[in-house]
């Protein structure tokens, strides 16, 4: 098997552009160039407005017609709809900007929903602006985006290729190509990680899920990583390392490329499909019901029982909350230290996953102090209080049939 990359070396300023964390990640999100300190007050941003509280804003995506809405959480005011087809699913969200996939147009959009947090370490400068549709980026059979503070890497299952792109520069309104790898056509996944990118690899067969990962210099120099597990599928970066989910049990590689499979916990026969991520924790679904909670931090599980399969879950971002959603229409709250059960409710309609396209069914997502729940069949999304037994504090009628959901401002 041939398996080709190529990506454009960096020059030693954009290598320092690209790093992972620290002051120029939190910078990547001013969304413009400021003016220097002697000409402008601290924290200006050049278009957007500064707040003294989160702009927190939702993203609704509609499982018929495409089409996002952007609400903002303060006034509840839609201050963005984007138009999609019925092929159109959101493909990705980071704390300010979603990537809309359109597997029939061969098209990835990214937009930005004008909503941002600028963490300085002892503050914060939370800011607002105008949401907007920033452009596309084309390629054959669009899967996972995934994002980091410096880069959004774009993974085309047809091409097996991995386009990346400048996440800074989105703030502009601009879509920069930084370089691109190619480790071959397969349902897979790259994600940017210490200024490198790790890759799924093609299997054997051209509909096999992965098994393996490598990692990609910023030259496209590729090294295999040291662990392999059957279909690999979930993919997730805590502050401990990346994690994927696989056949066995969860591949969780460090800051120095080494890999070790992590078996699921002794309480499930099954697999997980998914994993979603907050800060140290990844949660994982498990096909029989149940989900498992990985402290990426000690690489120690704990098992969440649920009544049916989980369909939808979410961390917060502080980890202070796991919340799940069952197919049943059963919405847990889970204890993120002991996985301990801390409130159960039934709150939406039961939904039956068969025959449905992706991203079709309802879906949870968690912030920091409130939790919202989509639900196709009514056409509304609640917004529930964790810390006060899944409260329901609010609801937003939309019409449609809501279905998956991004939290962005924080």
């Amino acid at each position: 098997m041939t398996r080709t990359t190529a990506i454009a070396a960096p020059s030693a300023a954009l290598i320092a552009l690209l790093a992972f964390t620290g002051c120029q990640g939190q910078q990547a999100d001013s969304g413009a160039n400021s003016p220097s300190q002697s000409t402008a007050p601290h924290g200006y941003v050049e278009g957007a407005e500064e707040a003294d509280e989160p702009q927190l804003r939702l993203a609704v995506s509609d499982a018929k017609t495409g089409a996002v809405s952007v609400i903002d959480l303060l006034t509840e005011d839609v201050v963005e709809k984007v138009e999609g087809s019925p092929s159109t699913t959101l493909a990705g969200a980071d704390s300010r900007y979603l990537y809309l996939g359109d597997g029939e147009a061969g098209t990835v959009t990214a937009v930005d929903t004008g909503a941002w947090t600028v963490d300085h370490g002892d503050h914060r400068h939370y800011y607002k602006a105008e949401a907007k549709t920033i452009g596309q980026v084309d390629g054959a059979d669009p899967a996972h985006v995934v994002s980091t503070p410096t880069e959004v890497a774009f993974f085309f299952d047809g091409e097996g290729r991995a386009k990346i792109y400048d996440r800074s520069a989105l703030g502009d309104g601009e879509l920069t190509q930084l370089g691109t790898v190619k480790p071959g056509a397969h349902h897979g996944v790259t994600v940017p990680f210490e200024d490198h990118f790790v890759s799924t690899l093609p299997g054997d067969k051209a509909d096999d899920l992965p098994s393996e990962l490598t990692v990609y210099d910023d030259k496209g120099q590729a090294s295999p990583i040291d662990a392999t597990c059957e279909e690999i599928h979930g993919a997730g970066v805590t502050r401990d390392g990346l994690v994927f989910a696989c056949a066995d049990g969860v591949i969780r590689v460090d800051e120095d490329f080494d890999a070790e499979v992590l078996p699921y916990p002794e309480d499930t026969d099954e697999r997980a499909w998914s994993i979603e991520v907050g800060r140290d924790l990844a949660a994982a679904p498990f096909d029989d019901g149940g989900i498992g909670i990985l402290d990426a931090s000690t690489d120690e599980w704990m098992y969440a029982d649920t009544d049916a399969e989980v369909v939808s879950a979410g961390i917060a971002p502080d980890d202070s909350v796991v919340v799940a959603l069952d197919e049943d229409g059963t919405v847990y709250s889970l204890d993120p230290e002991t996985g301990k059960e801390l409130a159960k409710k039934k709150l939406i309609k039961p939904f039956d996953a068969e025959g449905q396209g992706h991203g079709a069914g309802p879906s949870v997502a968690v912030d920091s102090e409130r939790t919202y729940v989509s639900d196709p069949a009514s056409g509304t999304v609640l917004e529930l209080d964790p810390a006060d037994g899944l409260r329901e504090a609010r609801s937003f009628d939309l019409g449609g049939a809501p279905a998956s959901l991004a939290v962005t401002g924080r």
